[in-house]
């Protein structure tokens, strides 16, 4: 697993519109939960933005990565054999991490974070898929309109990152294998979710069993 220092990302790289979007979809779904959640694991982190966000809106936020350079809480590899503490973190947070590992690592990881949690874990994963995505914006209507229509790239097997092992829609990696990795690693999914202005990022809010 490629630490992500070593890739030399700048910040005014990463905070891409698309990005941004997807900051604002991890807050929102976070903040969804209510105030049943507090406790917050981010599992996989570069800039802090989304930690500070949380610290400022007075949740209790740990961090893990791999990578030490970070200055994480934990330091944490995905693919060993971890143990986190339990009943502590209300959620366990990771935006696009899974697909970093071999699908069968990813696997064992969501199996072991769904022991760790207390209630749920909220992830994204890349969709890749050939899309048509139309909005409609009226000036009476506070909210655009949306129409999507995508179709996963089943005929191939490459990513569209170099970094990434597998994606949602690749040949061999359907949604439905990944929704039947979610009930057998003891998870349900409360909800799902595709902002089509970025259908690229699949998020999903899954609950312990």
């Amino acid at each position: 697993m490629e630490l992500i220092t070593s890739l030399n990302l700048r910040n005014s790289e990463y905070f891409s519109k698309h990005r941004f979007i997807s900051y604002h979809h991890q807050l929102r779904l976070l903040f969804s939960l209510g105030k049943q959640v507090k406790n917050v694991l981010e599992i996989g982190i570069f800039n802090s933005l989304f930690t500070d966000i949380l610290k400022r809106n007075d949740y209790k936020v740990t961090t893990a990565d791999i990578d030490p350079h970070l200055n994480p809480d934990i330091i944490l590899d995905l693919t060993q054999d971890f143990t986190l503490p339990k009943d502590t973190f209300d959620v366990i947070v990771l935006f696009q991490v899974l697909e970093h590992l071999p699908y069968e690592q990813s696997e064992l990881a969501l199996e072991k974070l769904a022991v760790s949690t207390k209630k749920y874990l909220l992830i994204s994963i890349p969709y890749n898929t050939e899309h048509l995505a139309i909005q409609v914006k009226f000036s009476f209507l506070r909210r655009s309109r949306h129409l999507l229509i995508n179709v996963p790239k089943f005929w191939t097997k490459k990513p569209l990152c170099d970094q990434h092992y597998w994606e949602i829609g690749l040949k061999g990696y359907s949604k439905q294998r990944f929704l039947n990795s979610v009930v057998k690693a003891g998870l349900t999914v409360k909800h799902e979710f595709i902002d089509p202005t970025n259908p690229y990022h699949y998020f999903l809010i899954l609950q312990k069993n």
